[in-house]
This record gives C-alpha cells, structure tokens and sequence, in this order.
C-alpha cells in the first residue's frame, strides 16, 4: 500500500528500515491511519534506545504494562511528552501536529527559533505552548517544508506517512 512514487515512499523507507515503524501487518503500512500520542512516543523512545526509566508515572490511563507504557513513562520523565494536565496522557488519541512538532522539538532539546510563522494563514491558532516548537519544525523544515504551503494544520491529525516524512526530516538534520 506504498506505491514506489508516493510522496511518502521515501519516508517510508527510511522508518522502516531504521527500526522506527513498523507495518500494520506484514505486507500493509497504512499510510492514511491516523497516528496515536502512545505511537509518536515509542517511536522516539525506539529512536533514544528503548531506554528503561525509574519514573513514577502518574497517569490514570496508562497502564505500566501496555506496550507503550515504559515509552510513555520514559517520554514523561524526559519532558518529552505530558498529559492534558488531568493525569490523563490520552495514548489513544489521535496526535496533532502541534503535538507532534512540541515533542520532536523538546526531543531535540528546545532548541532556539527566529522563525516567522506569520505568512501562515493559520499561524493565529497554534497553541501558545506549542508556538517555538512549530516554528523550529518550520525553520528546520520538518513541517511546512513545501514552498506553496500558506497554513500549517496546527489542529489537523497526522497521518502515518506524514509521520514517516517528518521523521526522516527530523532524523537526517545535522544537529
């Protein structure tokens, strides 16, 4: 289901084959599938080592034993990743791209930002939290790489292909 030409295929590729996502099954990738907060976190838990943390977890919806647990736990104790501030991380829901930009940007140390985002039309409605985070993403071209792009979605779900891409932008920046 990722034919060679996609603009995806690409990304892809590079998630695959560094260990980073995996299939839907052994022949589908499901490029079109929304992405859940729980993926995006044992992603970058994969991409740090799938390191095991002391960190008492206080999310309600968390089990310490559900496969993304230890990845939660570590993406929590890291600064990574919170909840919605009612000890629920929500790990089902499905990621924003806001979301995703403040968790690659704090992954990568919150780094400092000049980025303008105001030639976005949409630039208004970025969460306050998450406005350096997108504005990294931007500068660094992560999200809104495409010259012709006017808005940046901050509220819009990320697919698994978009995910795949930005990752593999994310993973060959030279940091």
């Amino acid at each position: 289901d990722v034919p060679a030409g996609a603009w995806y295929a690409e990304g892809v590729r590079y998630v695959y084959a560094n260990g980073l996502m995996d299939g839907t099954s052994g022949t589908t990738f499901s490029p079109d599938i929304a992405t859940s907060r729980a993926m995006i976190a044992t992603i970058l838990w994969r991409m740090a080592g799938s390191p095991v943390v002391n960190y008492l977890m206080d999310f309600t919806d968390v089990a310490p034993e559900a496969e993304y647990g230890e990845a939660i736990r570590w993406a929590s104790s890291e600064g990574i990743a919170g909840g919605y501030g009612d000890k629920r991380f929500a790990p089902e829901d499905t990621i924003t791209r806001e979301q995703l930009a403040a968790m690659l940007w704090r992954y990568a140390g919150s780094p400092e930002t000049v980025a303008d985002l105001s030639g976005y039309a949409d630039a208004a409605s970025i969460s306050e939290w998450a406005r350096q985070a997108m504005a990294w993403c931007v500068e660094q071209g992560i999200i809104g790489g495409e010259t012709t792009s006017t808005t940046l979605d901050p509220q819009g779900e990320v697919t698994r292909a978009q995910v795949a891409v930005m990752l593999q932008k994310f993973c060959q920046l030279e940091r």
